[in-house]
């Protein structure tokens, strides 16, 4: 058994991890010599992430967010139920902080038909709220498949298809885009209104554009657009990540352009988030009006426009940030000054109707499409004191 050096991992936003003890390992795809075919696998968007069933050892369905950039990663829970032996022998930081965390070996990681040997997990618990409008998510996996596949997202037909690397060979309209790497994180230089950068392409992000806080401090884009309000923007790994709201006017790409996209700037002073090499994270909002092809094999993506390009990127309008219960949706932050902040919301809240529509007949998704409706839209919104509804009038954060 050898060591694995310092890595990077991914859940929602970027994260780093040190570990000392082992060394780095050969990872086989579908075992030695072996023909490894193209498949197609289904894909489910939930909040933003992109879900997948996995089995590994033999054992499942897991189900597991596929992230661009992540290692493998399993839950402590998952961990236990396929009876894995764990050392404690890492500390992961991210944007939110830091945790500790473990690392475990398995025999085979299977998707669809393709099959990934003797693979290294690292075993974490993921943020609260990562398994709020679906099953329980076991973990994370993303880079050991696309270093070994090049692979197809459709966002519209909900599909991930994964081709040979030696075989594949992209014959659509689209242009290459290069890529490089930080890390395991692939990169893309493009520009925001202008402003040059080198940009994380992270399907493990449900937001549209976050921009660093190096960043957003060089340019001076919190005067540049006007952003005054300040929200939860996500949690990641070691706790809640901040930013201020505002709206980018273009992203360009270089093959590929989005006009509008909400952008969040970086409020965090510590972790992954203050890197000045890059200059911000493009995630499920932008990418999800594309059908992209990642060839990591060959430092390239292609981005084709779907039906998505060019609409509207809704934003909250609520000032709102609620996670699942059981039978409720809590309120975990609400920005000063906005629409929820007026009526009266504050953190540990319960809101058990939305629109009188119980909460249980309702996920997360279906409740933030409510919150970013139109200007002038009063959501009401049941807790569980019984008291009368609190109407929320959204507005422009």
């Amino acid at each position: 058994m050898c060591s694995l050096p310092s890595i990077r991992l991914f859940v929602r936003v970027v994260a780093m991890v040190s570990v000392g003890l082992l060394t780095p390992c050969t990872v086989h795809a579908s075992g030695d010599g072996a023909v490894v075919p193209t498949t197609m696998v289904p894909i489910q968007v939930r909040s933003g992430h992109i879900h997948v069933d996995v089995e590994i050892n033999g054992s499942g369905p897991l189900h597991f967010i596929f992230d661009t950039g992540a290692f493998n990663i399993l839950t402590p829970a998952a961990a236990r139920r396929l009876s894995l032996a764990v050392s404690d022998n890492l500390e992961a930081t991210g944007t939110g902080g830091s945790q500790a965390g473990g690392s475990t070996r398995v025999d085979s990681v299977r998707l669809g038909a393709a099959t990934l040997t003797d693979q290294v997990f690292y075993v974490l618990e993921l943020p609260a709220g990562v398994s709020d409008d679906g099953p329980v998510v076991d973990g994370l996996t993303g880079f050991e498949w696309l270093e070994h596949f090049a692979a197809r997202l459709d966002y519209a037909d909900a599909t991930l298809t994964l081709y040979p690397s030696k075989d594949f060979r992209y014959s659509g309209r689209a242009q290459p885009a290069p890529l490089s790497f930080r890390g395991r994180t692939p990169q893309i230089s493009g520009k925001v209104d202008g402003i040059e950068g080198r940009f994380s392409l992270d399907t493990g992000s449900p937001g549209s554009l976050t921009l660093s806080a190096p960043f957003v401090a060089e340019h001076d884009l919190q005067a540049r657009y006007h952003a005054t309000t300040r929200t939860m923007s996500a949690r990641g790994i070691g706790g809640p990540v901040y930013a201020l709201v505002a709206r980018a006017e273009l992203l360009d790409l270089g093959t590929a352009t989005v006009t509008r996209p909400v952008t969040f700037l970086s409020q965090q002073v510590a972790g992954t988030s203050v890197v000045r090499t890059t200059a911000g994270n493009i995630g499920y909002g932008v990418l999800r009006q594309f059908t992209i092809f990642f060839d990591y094999s060959r430092k390239q993506a292609f981005f084709e426009p779907n039906a998505a390009w060019g609409q509207v990127d809704l934003a909250d309008r609520s000032g709102l940030r609620l996670e699942r219960s059981a039978d409720a949706f809590t309120v975990v932050f609400v920005a000063e000054a906005s629409p929820a902040a007026t009526a009266g919301l504050k953190p540990g809240d319960r809101i058990v109707a939305v629109d009188a529509a119980s909460a249980g007949t309702l996920t997360l998704d279906n409740v933030r499409g409510r919150l970013k409706g139109p200007v002038g839209t009063s959501v009401s919104l049941s807790l569980d004191t019984g008291s009368t509804p609190v109407f929320v009038l959204l507005a422009d954060l």
